[in-house]
Parts: structure tokens; C-alpha cells; sequence
């Protein structure tokens, strides 16, 4: 079970202490500085994924901190990576400062003084301690305090990747988060040496995080129509014939893949009755559907009906 804490059900004279305390506990302890203790607002899930601590926190009011002297304390030296989801958090990281807002990647190290504000900011952050995260120093501390560029592909995929897995994976089982921890791993080096221009590291991260990227991608366009086996083969530098090898080892074959994830999501489009204004045509066409009578045979083969009736079925069920 993740550790859950919310300041909202602590007494009021008690939540900065309350959040001290907190903090205090982390793998890299770290400081808080508040404002009004009215305003102070603070919700935090977190729990480990093998070797990675993640922490998810949404709040205001507040602005978390380590000095020289935190710093100068014996402690495992850890990299601790920031996702903000939503609103925005200022970084200052030696003498660089950030002002990171949704998607924003901001990698930061507990060897220098940094802090970041809480105002009505949703973020994950990734403690990994430097000897699991295996990168050299240098490739570390390239990026150290500043965002890391969403202009390359990878960095779009590993922003949706770290908020999905902050969102949701945190609840999973134990085992399953163990799991995550290698492909996260891969995918945070990869980030990295690309970014730090490290080109002989980075072919070999990006290799090895290859499959979560491939498969990342296509969800993420998942309703562009023009989605194809060239496209992925083209974006990550590869031939379509390793493509297609990469997805059967994931038990993937890219044509019925991207059909079957399209119709499930057309179906639950259809399924929802707050957006009836939306046509069925309309539908398909997000959906990766140009052609009507195409998406309409293909919806009836796998679900037994036509979208209409589908969507007057679950009108109908709503009703009752």
C-alpha cells in the first residue's frame, strides 16, 4: 500500500509540523518553508518501485528546500527528478532557475542546495540514487536544475510516461512495481544522455528502453490515421522489419493492435451520452476512422452491433 498523508486532516495548528515531519522521512530529507498556515495545502502519495522512490504531491502554499548544510550531511547521493502535471513550480538549483509548467521534466541532485515552490502545483518527483541510475557524473549533472527539452520525441514520451506512472502505477502490487523499475530506468538514461549529448551512452539506453518508447508512441497517436509502421520505423531510426520485431516480443501485431485499441475507444466515446451532439462520423474520424462505412463494418465485427445502436444501447442503460 503507498504511504498516503493529507494535510487536510490534520488539525490546523499541527500541519507544518505535520509536513516537517514528513519530509524528514524521505530517502533525501529535505526542508519546508510555509506562508499562512490557512493556505497551506499538501496531499502526497508515494512508495518505491524497487530502487526508485516516488512521491506524488499536489499543494500550495509552501516551498520545499536543502541547504549546504543538508547537503554537506552524510547521505546517498541521489538525482531527484520532477514532473509537474499541472499548474507550476519554480526551481532555483545552484544559481539556475526554472519556472516548469505542465510537462516539464527538472532533474535535480541532493550534492547541490535547491528548492522548489508549492503553489497550486501537481508534481511527481523520482529520487534514484546515483549508483542504480549508473550514469557518469558529467551526464548527470549536464542537465542538473534546468528543464529537460520536450522538442525530441523522447522527451515527449518520458513526460507522458512519468505522469501516467505517477498517476496510477503506485497503486499497483509490489511485484508489478518492481517491474517498472528497469524500463523506468532505461527510459530516465536514455533521457538523459540524449540530453547531455552523450551519443555512445545514449544508443545504448535508447536501445534498451526501445520497447516502452515504440509502445508510448503509438498510444500516444494512437488517433492519427496517418500512424504506421514506416512512421514508428522512421522516428526512432530503425527498419520496419525491427519494428514489427519488437512489437511481437510484446505480444503486439501493429495492424490488429491499433484496430482494436481505436474501436475501444470509439466505443466508449459512443457510450457517452454527455457529448450526443458529437456524430458517429465524427467519432471515427478521432478515432483514426476517415473512411465511414469502413469504421462501421469494423465496429459491427467486433462488437455484434452497428455504432448507432451501440450508442442508443448505452443511452438506453443510462436511463434505467
Amino acid at each position: 500500500m503507498p504511504i498516503m498523508f493529507d494535510l487536510d486532516t490534520v488539525a490546523v495548528e499541527q500541519r507544518e509540523p505535520a509536513l516537517r515531519d514528513l519530509l524528514e522521512q524521505n530517502p533525501v530529507p529535505i526542508d519546508v518553508s510555509t506562508g499562512s498556515v490557512d493556505r497551506l495545502r499538501v496531499a502526497t502519495t508515494a512508495d518505491f518501485f524497487g530502487s526508485l522512490f516516488m512521491v506524488s504531491c499536489s499543494g500550495r502554499g509552501a516551498m520545499v528546500h536543502r541547504d549546504e548544510k543538508r547537503v554537506g550531511q552524510d547521505h546517498e547521493r541521489t538525482m531527484m527528478l520532477s514532473v509537474v502535471a499541472s499548474g507550476r513550480s519554480v526551481f532555483r538549483h545552484n544559481d539556475t532557475i526554472t519556472d516548469a509548467t505542465r510537462g516539464d521534466i527538472v532533474p535535480y541532485s541532493s550534492m547541490r542546495p535547491y528548492s522548489a515552490t508549492f503553489d497550486d502545483v501537481a508534481k511527481h518527483t523520482f529520487m534514484i540514487d546515483y549508483t542504480s541510475l549508473g550514469l557518469p557524473e558529467r551526464t548527470i549533472e549536464y542537465q542538473l536544475g534546468r528543464s529537460v527539452s520536450r522538442r525530441h520525441t523522447l522527451g515527449h514520451i518520458v513526460t507522458r510516461y512519468l505522469i501516467d506512472l505517477g498517476t496510477n502505477a503506485v497503486y499497483l502490487p509490489e511485484a508489478e512495481r518492481r517491474a517498472l523499475e528497469r524500463p523506468t530506468l532505461e527510459l530516465l538514461r536514455a533521457l538523459l544522455t540524449t540530453t547531455a549529448g552523450d551519443d555512445d551512452r545514449a544508443r545504448e539506453h535508447l536501445h534498451a528502453s526501445l520497447d516502452v518508447r515504440l509502445i508510448e508512441y503509438l498510444e500516444m497517436h494512437l488517433r492519427d490515421p496517418e500512424l504506421s509502421v514506416a512512421r514508428l520505423a522512421r522516428e526512432h531510426g530503425i527498419s520496419e522489419r525491427y519494428v514489427y520485431t519488437v512489437l511481437a516480443r510484446n505480444g503486439i501485431t501493429f495492424a490488429d493492435w491499433v484496430r482494436a485499441q481505436r474501436l475501444h475507444g470509439a466505443a466508449a466515446d459512443l457510450a457517452r451520452t454527455t457529448t450526443p451532439q458529437q456524430s458517429i462520423a465524427a467519432i471515427a474520424y478521432t478515432w483514426g476512422f476517415p473512411d465511414h462505412a469502413n469504421f462501421t463494418r469494423a465496429f459491427r465485427r467486433t462488437h455484434g452491433m452497428s455504432p448507432r445502436e451501440y450508442r442508443t444501447r448505452g443511452s438506453s442503460d443510462d436511463q434505467r
